[in-house]
């Protein structure tokens, strides 16, 4: 009765690996209902590929002064960070697991970081506020998606980095 128990656990911990081997290589990852309509796709200028920026969830004041808390960028204020590292900060990344593979819940300041780094991108773009607008419109739709993402605050906050 022991070895079929072993058995059982191991056979359930290998699909658990494979599942997570397959959603790591995964282009990516399904986002909110909410979240896909307000998607962004451009040409990046270095690398020709497509890169889907999503719209902040909270459109931060000021977002060129945040300065990153971790890494090689590490104290460097987002405007004066290139656009590919930018585009990196504003994209969403695989969640940290704690022992038991649980994600670790995200922290504010990472939240922060990611609007920041949403709001100065599509700033950049003059795309805030402006779900599927080509490149250089302007940006008249800024409020209501301050209203309309902390009215779905709490649906992104269950949301696993």
């Amino acid at each position: 009765m022991n070895e079929d128990m072993l058995k059982s656990i191991h056979e359930e911990l290998v699909a658990i690996r494979q599942l997570l081997a397959e959603a790591i290589k995964a282009p990516a990852r399904s986002a909110p209902a909410r979240a896909t309509t307000s998607v962004s796709s451009y040409s990046s200028s270095g690398g020709g590929a497509d890169e889907v920026i999503l719209q902040p969830t909270e459109v931060i004041p000021n977002a060129g002064d945040v300065q990153v808390h971790f890494g090689k960028n590490n104290g460097v204020a987002l405007s004066k960070l290139s656009e590919r590292s930018l585009s990196w900060y504003a994209t969403e990344q695989p969640p940290r697991l704690d022992s038991s593979g649980k994600p670790y819940p995200p922290r504010p300041q990472e939240t922060t970081l990611r609007n920041a780094a949403r709001t100065l991108w599509h700033q950049n773009k003059g795309t805030l506020g402006q779900p599927d607008a080509p490149k250089g419109a302007a940006s008249a739709a800024t409020p209501a998606v301050a209203t309309e993402s902390s009215a779905h605050l709490s649906d992104e906050e269950n949301v696993p980095f």
